[in-house]
């Protein structure tokens, strides 16, 4: 994100201690933050997705713009500054720089994701492949054991 844009802005500033939850995965808002110091952890459903410290780094973008609950829960690991932008697809509405910076952010993040997605396919494969010549614990129906003749 462009720091010295979101200055320009003059957006109002919210701060959070240490532990404290900014977005709730499940809960419907409409505000988005924008990390100016500190640090989060982003989990969904108990899962470390990520931690994130550098300054610029937008959070609750896709349940706003999609108009859905919040994705994955951000909880603060410092105390933490952040600007907060409400009612954020009406703002950007108005603002078409800043449009033009979340878009490359977003489409930044998706050309990360789709990599990730390529080497975990790859492990998998890999994986995959490592195990082809292993016997299966249980056999299938059509290879039962051999029948003995009765005499």
């Amino acid at each position: 994100m462009n720091l010295p844009l979101l200055k320009e802005l003059d957006l109002p500033i919210k701060c959070f201690k240490t532990g404290q939850t900014i977005l709730k995965k499940g809960d419907n808002k409409s505000k988005v933050y924008i990390l100016l110091e500190g640090g989060v952890s982003v989990t969904v459903d108990n899962h470390l997705i990520s931690k994130e410290f550098t300054p610029g780094t937008i959070f609750g973008e896709i349940s706003s713009l999609l108009n859905m609950p919040n994705v994955a829960t951000v909880t603060t690991v410092d105390s933490s500054k952040f600007y907060v932008i409400d009612k954020f697809l009406d703002y950007l509405k108005g603002n078409s720089e800043l449009a033009v910076n979340i878009s490359q952010t977003l489409a930044y993040r998706l050309v990360f994701m789709n990599e990730h997605f390529v080497e975990i396919k790859n492990q998998i494969n890999q994986v995959q492949e490592n195990l082809k010549d292993y016997m299966p614990v249980f056999q299938s129906d059509k290879k039962s054991a051999p029948k003995t003749k009765r005499k």
